[in-house]
């Protein structure tokens, strides 16, 4: 296993250079505890330093629309719910609570200014063509009513708790910064607290509970999801039971934990409370899963794993591995099919069209692109991401394939 401050490089094979891998995190969190073991490359390429090719920590991340709209209404829910609570409201159905959302300008206006935060993250980002940004715009701004009632839905279900003595009054946040704030750390001991930091020091793991209830009996917590119910939720929120109890900070009378709720976009689904002996075995797992979490990330060259999480993985034009044993020949994708193709350009074949030998097979590959000005390189081995297999019922043995404005063309470097 590599020193832990040991530089490393990685040979990205492309030709915007070299990553500098990450160094093993200080503290975990549920969700980066599950990409490294996962895949541990995917995990050190995603947060790697590539200085040859922007200044921002971190490789470029694609656009995930699910994962932004997301992040607006937990954005939205950290305003509406921290306003409504240092008012004293109870629920957001009172007179006073409608006072509020008056001031904050309504619910659609709020969603608007956490979606416009979302949007400036994508400024500067080298993998985002203008054609693709204006889509994610107008995809994004065409969604907002839907994220009003999402909202709305969540509220509605909520029964807040002011604090029995003035909270904390947060610094407001300067144009640009993140929506969703770090939280300061001090003991709860009462009322509700949207998005709340909780750490065990000791296991080096924290998490970001989205809205921490405490009177007391003991501390409630919710976790909203705006996607599908998935079994990884009440993993997530049983983590975060651990958390509060460890956390001598944040829980420094060591209230229990009277309910775990996930809370979705048309229901509530209440998860059991973990026993002592159950948190007990948890914290074992946990300091077991760090350790090997720990050796995984700091290997000289982490390891790849390919399977099928390996589509929707940000950083797998970097992955050789990928490449050489995770994309399917042309040939064997379906008509229809998306997937990824690597070889040399020929030549152009006309104002739309190029060929293509492809890498693995030696096959000639007509690739269409969507419009004029989307230039393939002559003469130089690449990778495309994001490639539609068309199969031409006159010439069925033809191999075509066709990109759009989302297609990612990635110039390898030969050697």
């Amino acid at each position: 296993m590599a020193e832990l401050n040991e530089t490393r490089l990685y040979d990205t094979g492309i030709s915007h250079g070299p990553g500098v891998l990450p160094t093993v995190p200080a503290m975990w969190s549920y969700s980066s505890l599950k990409e490294a073991e996962i895949c541990p490359r995917r995990f050190a390429l995603a947060r790697a330093d590539y200085p040859d090719l922007w200044a921002q920590h971190g490789y470029p991340r694609l656009p995930n629309l699910p994962a932004m709209k997301g992040d607006v209404v937990h954005g939205a829910l950290q305003i509406i719910v921290t306003a409504l609570v240092t008012a004293g409201c109870v629920s957001p159905r009172t007179a006073d609570a409608v006072t509020v959302l008056r001031d904050l300008g309504g619910y659609t206006a709020v969603a608007q200014r956490t979606l416009d935060e979302q949007l400036r993250r994508l400024d500067g980002n080298p993998r985002i063509s203008a054609d693709r940004r204006e889509q994610i715009d107008r995809a994004l701004s065409d969604w907002l009513p839907e994220a009003r009632e999402q909202i709305q839905s969540y509220l509605n279900r909520m029964t807040l708790h002011p604090h029995p003595a003035p909270a904390p009054t947060p610094t407001p946040a300067p144009v640009g910064a993140p929506t969703r704030l770090p939280a300061k750390r001090y003991p709860i001991r009462g009322g509700t607290h949207p998005e709340r930091e909780l750490v065990a020091a000791h296991l080096r793991v924290r998490g970001r509970v989205d809205v921490l209830s405490v009177d007391a009996d003991g501390a409630e917590i919710m976790d909203t999801k705006t996607g599908a119910e998935a079994p990884t939720h009440r993993d997530q929120l049983r983590l975060y039971a651990l958390l509060w109890m460890d956390d001598r900070e944040s829980n420094p009378d060591a209230l229990p934990v009277t309910a775990l709720v996930a809370a979705y976009p048309d229901r509530d689904v209440v998860v059991p409370v973990p026993t002592e002996a159950e948190l007990a075995d948890l914290r074992a797992e946990v300091t077991a899963r760090v350790g090997r979490a720990d050796a995984m990330v700091a290997a000289n060259r982490p390891a790849a794993v390919v399977g099928e999480q390996c589509g929707t993985c940000d950083v797998r034009g970097l992955c050789d591995e990928y490449w050489e044993r995770g994309t399917p020949n042309t040939v064997d994708v379906v008509n229809g099919g998306w997937y990824d193709v690597e070889g040399t350009v020929l030549r152009e074949h006309g104002v739309k069209s190029w060929v293509l030998r492809e890498g693995r097979t030696g096959s000639n590959l007509l690739v269409r692109t969507p419009r004029p000005s989307f230039t393939l390189p002559v003469g130089e081995q690449v990778r495309i991401l994001g490639v539609r297999r068309t199969i031409d019922p006159d010439e069925a043995d033809a191999l075509i394939a066709s990109l759009n404005s989302s297609s990612e063309i990635l110039s390898v470097v030969s050697g």
